[in-house]
């Protein structure tokens, strides 16, 4: 718990940081429409994070979530495009989707003993394919240019003028459905994951998984449910992102598995297991974002965004392993 304080404290005070320099370096950056932006392009990277955060602190990884993600979207087209259901029931559909293609990565892991890494790698090009089997728009071309309408669906993908909550006298900038979805699903995450059996188990597994079970944990349960957590949220994202673009492409969500684990890596999650938690990694993609829009907007070249993200997640794994290397004191 101190350790998960400690990498919290830092990652919020960066991110701060971080933000206040391009405040006052990039021209437009504090305003009102960047903040929407903020928001708006990074709340579904924060919910992907969340779930991969669970499943590293499970000693684990999953490589498959930028294609879950382009797997719930196209579920959630085709139920709504194709098979004309309603936008709660597709909705449900897309999540089911995306939370059973996670539990089959833990299957692989669990009962196959598949190495992490190897099984979802497997199931990133599967699931991919997949995609592109079940594409409404390549089964109906007429579909491409149709955008989704169904009001639920939608929602998602809407902006909230909160500036009406408190007047006139507070200016705020609006703000997306997604943001607020965030903070709702972070808190049920955060509450299972500090105040519940499973999040006590999990924790334990990834600390000691030979004393978690020596200790009796049904370890193998706890695994499949921790990559399943992590399905459903690749899915809640890929929810999110055809509200807000009214379609589903089969490229969704692709090259997302590598910016998520640099999220929740950069927001404290221990690659060593068992140490870690919600917070984190949200900050962490939210860091991202600013980074990257920051340096859009001084005129850098997107080649060398690539390379500061790379640079930036090699620098959190090098921090990671000296405070392991230290025995946790940071």
């Amino acid at each position: 718990m101190r350790k998960t304080l400690s990498s919290n404290l830092v990652i919020v005070l960066l991110t701060i940081g971080m933000f206040a320099f391009f405040s006052i370096a990039a021209d437009r950056f504090f305003t009102f429409p960047n903040v929407e932006n903020l928001l708006v392009g990074y709340s579904f990277l924060a919910i992907v994070a969340v779930g991969q955060g669970l499943v590293i602190m499970a000693r684990g990884i999953d490589l498959s979530v930028g294609s879950t993600v382009a797997l719930a979207a196209m579920v959630l087209f085709d139920a709504v495009m194709i098979f004309e259901f309603g936008g709660p029931v597709a909705i449900f559909l897309a999540l089911l989707a995306a939370t059973l293609a996670g539990a089959l990565n833990g299957v692989l892991v669990v009962y196959l003993r598949l190495q992490p890494f190897v099984a979802t790698l497997a199931t990133l090009a599967a699931y991919r394919g997949v995609v592109f089997a079940i594409s409404g728009r390549q089964l109906y071309p007429e579909l491409s240019s149709q955008a989704v309408r169904d009001p639920v669906v939608r929602w998602l993908g809407d902006i909230i003028e909160v500036e009406g909550w408190f007047g006139d006298m507070i200016p705020l900038p609006w703000i997306p459905t997604s943001f607020f979805v965030l903070l709702i699903y972070a808190a049920i995450v955060a509450l299972a994951l500090w105040r519940t059996q499973w999040g006590m188990n999990l924790r334990t597994y990834g600390g000691n998984p030979e004393a978690a079970h020596l200790a009796g944990l049904n370890t193998k349960r706890l695994l499949i449910s921790v990559y399943a957590l992590c399905g459903f949220s690749a899915g809640l994202a890929g929810v999110i992102l055809v509200g807000r673009f009214t379609t589903a492409t089969e490229a969704l969500g692709a090259g997302m598995e590598l910016t998520a684990i640099a999220a929740a890596v950069i927001g404290g999650i221990g690659l060593s297991g068992g140490t870690g938690g919600v917070l984190g990694p949200i900050f962490g993609a939210f860091l991202l974002g600013i980074i990257l829009i920051g340096l859009t907007l001084m005129g850098t070249s997107q080649f060398y965004q690539q390379i500061l993200t790379g640079a930036i997640l090699i620098a959190a794994v090098g921090y990671d392993r000296l405070v392991t290397k230290r025995g946790g004191s940071v």
